[in-house]
């Protein structure tokens, strides 16, 4: 079984080099330019919210990104320990363990599909921990989020914002009119349509997921060449997902942080000139459940793995009424005889007839003997 936390083996020492490079490209480069597009990375395909390119419509009318390349075919996931993401315990930084394992899980799998692209499961730590505070820490025990995370609308309201119409009839965003990006590592439904992968084998790549969300990011950034172990390939890989150079700075910060255990420094982090993703609540359910009266006033809480669900706030379990006693039911009186009615009397039975014996054979006649006879009256 691999290790999943307190790494400080040579993945350490590569993201503390890449570090350095990063920083290196930074001086030489002014972070202003967060949101213009630097030179040489014409092509960059967005998966956060601040995209610049409009998807593009093909000639069977499917709407997809004009770089983008459709993901490898499916392998068998190496890593997948097959183990109660519930039991996995937190990583360093209080990464939640179930992010940890979805990391892990897409870093050995894009290794195996790709291996000159030396992914390493810090740098997509790093993407979720600045996309969404590793989903605020809270999933389910299929790694969905609780509650949908969703970026802003991209409606052109904002600076620094696309416009792209809706792309999935709000399947994944819940907006039928302009899409949101959506999930723990903030992916716009136009290019998940052409990333999106099956993470944890349950069928579906749900942008929610966790384990379909790292896995969809790691193809991503594979697919813009280089390794992630080269300063300037890793830089160009993670302007794919923002084009700005202070957000490169801050995901290479806290994949530094998660390979060496340390939080990163302020000043590592510069600012980032994007809006925060807004995180949808899970709907209150319309009724109550069988069995319990009331107007629910909130969603339940997740219970978890193994436990049954928490009530529904607002609802009250009807408790059913005593079953009366068995009363036993007298017999009914059977009526009493009436003149009229009264049974007739049965005639006396005929004397016993004794059968008089064959003619020709003795006939004896033996004593009454008491008390089996009565003897006559003197």
């Amino acid at each position: 079984m691999r290790k999943i936390a307190h790494n400080t083996d040579r993945r350490a020492l590569t993201s503390a080099a890449v570090a350095a490079g990063v920083i290196g490209v930074l001086t030489a480069v002014s972070l202003t330019m967060d949101h213009s597009r630097p030179t040489g990375a014409s092509g960059i395909v967005q998966a956060a919210e601040t995209a610049t390119q409009d998807p593009t419509t093909t000639a069977a009318g499917a709407t997809t990104p004009t770089s983008e390349t459709p993901p490898p075919s499916e392998v068998r996931d190496p890593g997948a320990a097959h183990i109660e993401p519930a039991t996995i315990p937190d990583g360093p930084l209080g990464i939640p363990g179930i992010a940890l394992d979805a990391y892990h899980r897409a870093t050995d799998r894009l290794n195996l599909e790709k291996p000159a692209c030396e992914m390493d499961w810090t740098l997509l730590a790093g993407i979720g921990q600045v996309e969404s505070n590793q989903g605020r820490g809270r999933f389910d025990a299929q790694g969905n989020t609780i509650g949908r995370i969703l970026g802003p609308r991209l409606d052109g309201s904002l600076p620094g914002t696309a416009v792209i119409t809706d792309t999935d009839g709000g399947r994944f965003d819940g907006d039928t009119e302009f899409d949101r990006a959506v999930g723990p590592v903030q992916f716009i439904p136009s290019t998940w349509a052409v990333l999106g992968r099956d993470g944890n084998g349950d069928g579906v790549a749900d942008p929610n997921n966790i384990y379909d969300g790292a896995l969809a990011a790691a193809t991503l950034l594979c697919g813009q060449g280089g390794s992630m172990g080269d300063p300037a390939a890793r830089t160009r890989a993670v302007l794919a997902y923002n084009n700005s150079l202070a957000y490169v700075a801050n995901v290479n910060a806290w994949a530094h942080g998660y390979a060496v255990n340390s939080y990163p420094l302020p000043s590592d982090l510069p600012e980032i000139h994007k809006p925060r993703p807004i995180v949808e609540p899970p709907k209150t359910p319309e009724h109550c459940p069988d069995g319990w009266e009331g107007r629910p006033t909130a969603a339940p809480e997740p219970a978890p793995p193994g436990e049954p669900g928490r009530p529904v706030p607002g609802c009250t379990e009807v408790t059913p009424p005593p079953a009366p006693p068995a009363v036993p039911t007298p017999p009914s009186p059977s009526p009493s005889p009436s003149p009229e009615n009264a049974p007739a009397p049965r005639p006396p039975a005929p004397p016993a007839q004794v059968a008089p014996a064959p003619p020709g054979l003795p006939v004896f006649e033996l004593p009454c003997i008491a008390p089996f006879c009565v003897p006559p009256p003197a």
